[in-house]
């Protein structure tokens, strides 16, 4: 029995592991230095071949971000780094928005849902190291989204340098990149020969010459927006990549937030000074505009050149004001507030719970303003979301009251985070265009004779809003018939082309219901585009 192989299989043990260790650290240099430079360049093929496209951003958007949230997971899973499922999670949520293109037709809705995607796409990329949405504050979100941005717009620059320094170390891919550089000098030296021999032949010979003269007749222009969009695709891309796998947040911030010296602070003088002023200002202001904010009906129509508009407009801003003021000012105060004496905080919360109701004060009369120029002209998108923001800042009030004020200071940034997110989420959900539709045509039925119909807003909505208005025809007036279905008929075509890439369901659903309805909706035209005769389109839709 050999007694020595112990420790030679030790040794060979360790040599193993060693080039174990070895090998991971190879392969992962090998993909944060190459590989995010050739996924961006597949991501910017990818993006000049499904973003070129006439329309709005749909099912082209959603495939692209999706392509890349992937691209960035299965990346990172060949590097070998650890991954943890809240990253995953906030890249999951990112393409769900991205969905939401192809899914809803209206441009609020759309925008709202590319901001989402570029807000959780940078959550997901800003620590690589670490979870930390949950316990960061507002600023961090806001520092996460800046530095995600400049990433994507300036990290290509570093996977460039970095892809350059990987073939001058000899990796086991450097042979293949000097390989390829070897191409490029062989393509650079072979141009002039090819010019000159070319040159040569079409002057021989007729019928080459026309060859090469139709193979060099191409469209500059068309080729010039090929190589934009490839070149933005791949940039913006490549840069996320190499931000996804080695993390946005800027060492030299994050070590100056570690060792920065000890934050500002102000005693509970300073603070309970300031918060007075602010509630004296606030009070007064609520208690010289009671009738203004609580006037109503009445007050617009015995104050001279005071309009609905106007008075609704007002009180909005209004609210839009005071919240921006008060949310960010009162974060500060309590970040600020040196908590030595045990009465300081009451004071602080008695403070600032007299401001927030002040503020609920002036969002009520907000409400009600927007509630009223409703019921005198109908309900509008705009108006619709401005419903919805007051609801959700209502909301934050009260989140603010219930941890900040409660010294429970760390759960009001992610709160506030996922109240923002499912806000968005609901209103995918309820069809913003669609419930504007539906009010509209039933404020028509009204018993109000002076209530009118807006066509022309009616005609400008989105895709969301068809089937509504197509169910809505048989009981509209003639005129409201004609109109609308000359719109549809021209703006929803059942015989228009559309791109598969720029694919949207409710765009499709707003073809199909045309398609079906067809032949009612070009009675109700006429044949010559205009109104048919009221019995004659009541009765065809009737049928």
């Amino acid at each position: 029995m050999n007694h020595d192989a112990g420790p030679e299989q030790a040794d060979r043990g360790r040599d193993g592991g060693e080039r174990n260790t070895a090998d991971r650290s190879g392969r992962e240099r090998g993909v944060l230095a190459q590989w995010p430079l050739i996924a961006g360049v597949l991501l910017g093929l990818a993006g000049d071949v499904l973003l070129r496209a006439p329309g709005t951003p749909a099912l082209n958007l959603f495939l692209w971000v999706a392509s890349v949230a992937f691209t960035a997971f299965a990346l990172h899973r060949r590097a070998g780094l650890g991954l943890d499922r809240e990253r995953v999670g906030w890249l999951a949520l990112g393409v769900v928005f991205a969905f939401g293109l192809a899914w809803r037709d209206s441009p609020p809705l759309k925008l709202l849902a590319v901001g989402c995607v570029t807000l959780t796409f940078a959550l997901a990329a800003y620590r690589a190291d670490a979870a930390w949405v949950r316990r960061a504050s507002v600023f961090r979100y806001v520092r996460a989204w800046g530095t995600g941005a400049l990433h994507a717009w300036t990290a290509a620059v570093y996977v460039l340098a970095d892809a350059g320094r990987s073939t001058r170390h000899g990796t086991d891919r450097a042979a293949s990149w000097r390989w390829a550089a070897g191409v490029a000098r062989g393509v650079v030296i072979a141009a002039p020969l090819v010019v000159v021999f070319g040159a040569l032949f079409m002057s021989a010979d007729a019928m080459f010459a026309d060859l090469v003269l139709n193979v060099m007749r191409i469209d500059t222009e068309l080729i010039a927006s090929h190589l934009l969009l490839f070149s933005v695709s791949a940039w913006l891309a490549t840069g996320y990549l190499r931000g996804f796998l080695r993390g946005t947040e800027l060492q030299p911030l994050r070590a100056f937030w570690r060792d920065a010296p000890k934050r500002p602070a102000l005693g509970i003088t300073e603070v309970a000074t300031a918060l007075t002023a602010l509630d004296l200002l606030f009070l007064v202001f609520v208690v010289v505009q009671l009738r203004y904010l609580f006037g109503g009906d009445a007050l617009v129509q015995v104050t001279p050149d005071l309009t609905y508009a106007e008075y609704a407009r007002r009180g909005f801003f209004e609210l839009v004001l005071a919240v921006f003021l008060v949310v960010p000012v009162l974060l500060a105060a309590d970040w600020l507030l040196e908590r030595h004496t045990r009465g300081a905080d009451a004071v602080f919360r008695s403070l600032a719970g007299v401001q927030i109701g002040l503020v609920f004060a002036i969002a009520a009369s907000a409400f009600q303003r927007l509630r009223l120029y409703h019921a005198s002209y109908g309900l509008t998108d705009s108006r619709f979301y401005a419903m919805v923001l007051l609801l959700w800042i209502g909301a934050m009030l009260l989140w603010f009251a219930v941890t900040v004020l409660r010294g429970r200071r760390d759960p009001f940034a992610f709160g506030a985070l996922v109240a923002g997110f499912s806000t968005v989420a609901l209103m995918f959900v309820v069809n913003p265009d669609a419930i504007v539709a539906r009010t509209n045509v039933a404020r028509m039925f009204s018993a109000d004779a002076s209530v009118r119909f807006d066509v022309a807003y009616a005609a400008s909505l989105s895709a969301d809003a068809v089937p509504v208005l197509i169910d809505a025809l048989p009981g509209v007036p003639p005129d409201v018939q004609c109109r609308l279905a000359r719109h549809m008929l021209r703006r929803w075509a059942p015989d228009r082309e559309r791109s598969i890439r720029t694919w949207n369901w409710a765009a499709s659903r707003a073809t199909d219901a045309v398609r079906e309805n067809e032949r009612h909706l070009r009675v109700m035209v006429g044949p010559d585009q205009r109104c048919a005769a009221p019995e004659a389109g009541r009765a065809a839709v009737q049928k």
